[in-house]
C-alpha cells in the first residue's frame, strides 16, 4: 500500500536556540497537563508556570495570557499531528476517503475534550497577539499543504482553492457539532456528502 513520502529533517539548532524549544515545550507539557485536569476556566498562568518550573516573567515571553498559551497548545499538537496524518494516509484511496481521514482523526482530536475544544475555537476567531495568528498561519499553512497534494494527485481542476474550500466544509462541521448541538456522526456523514460535490465538481475536463 503506498503512502504519502515524509519531508526530510531540517540541520538541528543551536544551543541557545535548544533551549528556547526546551523551556517552550516544557510550557506546552505543563500547560496541557492542566487544561486536561483542571479545566481551562481553573486554571491560572501561575499554576503553569510552577508547573514549568520558570518563573511568571519567562512564560510571559512565550505566551501573554492563558488563551495564547490555549493556541499555542493546540498549534504544537496539531500540528504535528497533522504531519503524521498526511504522511500515513493511503495513496490507494480515493481523495474523498482521504481527505475525510485526516478531517475524522481532527475531529477526535477535538472529542477528547470537547469544553475545552469550544473555548479553542472561540479564541481562534480572533487570537489575541501577532505571535499567534503566525502560529495559526503556520498551522493552516500546513494543512493547506496536505490538502493540496491531496487535490493534486487526484488531478482536480484547482487544488488549492479545493484545499480551502474542503477545509472551510470541515470547520462547519466542526462548528455544527461543537457549538451547534447537533450530532457528530451526521455532521461527518454531511461533510463526506459535501466533499464529495466538491471534488465531483473540481475534476479537470
Amino acid at each position: 500500500m503506498a503512502t504519502a513520502a515524509v519531508k526530510p529533517v531540517a540541520n538541528a539548532p543551536g544551543r541557545r536556540e535548544r533551549n528556547k524549544i526546551e523551556k517552550r515545550a516544557r510550557i506546552v507539557d505543563a500547560a496541557r497537563d492542566l487544561f486536561e485536569r483542571q479545566g481551562f476556566a481553573d486554571t491560572t498562568t501561575l499554576q503553569i508556570a510552577e508547573a514549568a518550573d520558570i518563573g511568571t516573567g519567562t512564560l510571559f515571553l512565550y505566551a501573554r495570557s492563558k488563551e495564547d498559551l490555549l493556541i499555542l497548545v493546540f498549534k504544537e499538537e496539531m500540528q504535528g499531528r497533522a504531519l503524521a496524518i498526511f504522511a500515513k494516509l493511503s495513496l490507494d484511496a480515493s481523495p474523498i476517503d482521504q481527505m475525510m481521514s485526516v478531517f475524522e482523526q481532527m475531529v477526535e482530536y477535538h472529542a477528547r475534550d470537547a469544553d475545552l475544544a469550544r473555548v479553542l475555537l472561540k479564541e481562534l476567531v480572533m487570537p489575541s497577539s501577532a505571535e499567534r495568528r503566525g502560529d495559526i498561519r503556520e498551522l493552516m499553512d500546513a494543512i493547506y499543504g496536505g490538502l493540496t497534494e491531496i487535490a493534486n494527485r487526484a488531478a482536480l481542476a484547482d487544488p488549492a482553492l479545493t484545499a480551502k474550500s474542503a477545509f472551510a466544509l470541515y470547520y462547519y462541521a466542526l462548528l455544527s457539532w461543537l457549538g451547534g448541538g447537533f450530532d457528530r456522526d451526521d455532521c461527518l456523514r454531511l461533510l463526506r456528502r459535501q466533499l464529495a460535490g466538491l471534488i465531483g465538481g473540481s475534476k479537470k475536463a
